[in-house]
């Protein structure tokens, strides 16, 4: 078999989106890959694409062997968020985690995984964003 990243959208307002991520590893790490597209983020082609989002709140379980880095895209990436284990990080209380990437941002959230070495590693991830840009 071969590693599987999946990205679904559980909810999605004109506000608001919450975003389930999945990852079965089982051949090697993720190389840096785009995880959020703000391009999907428009209700289907019905709304506003946004064009940053801001993140609330990041819900993980990951397999001990692994670590997740979520980074905001840029020239050079800015980290969001390292993540092993599980738990949840709560960013409300400081006004979200806002992309604060410098030259070359487009808004969009990378992924990259450490650690695999053998056998089967999954993740799962649950974010609460919220869309942010001109009319939202």
């Amino acid at each position: 078999m071969a590693n599987v990243l999946s990205v679904q959208i559980l909810e999605e307002g004109p506000r608001n989106a919450v975003v389930k991520v999945t990852g079965f590893l089982d051949t090697s790490n993720i190389a840096t890959t785009t995880l959020i597209d703000l391009t999907t983020l428009n209700q289907s082609g019905t709304g506003k694409t946004p064009t940053r989002i801001r993140v609330d709140k990041i819900e993980y379980s990951i397999s001990s062997q692994l670590q997740v880095h979520l980074a905001w895209n840029a020239t050079a990436d800015v980290m969001l968020a390292g993540l092993v284990g599980w738990g949840k990080m709560k960013f409300t209380r400081y006004g979200g985690a806002n992309n604060n990437a410098g030259a070359g941002i487009d808004g969009n959230i990378d992924i990259t995984t450490y650690g695999w070495t053998a056998g089967t590693q999954l993740f799962t991830l649950v974010m609460h964003l919220v869309k942010q840009g001109a009319d939202l």
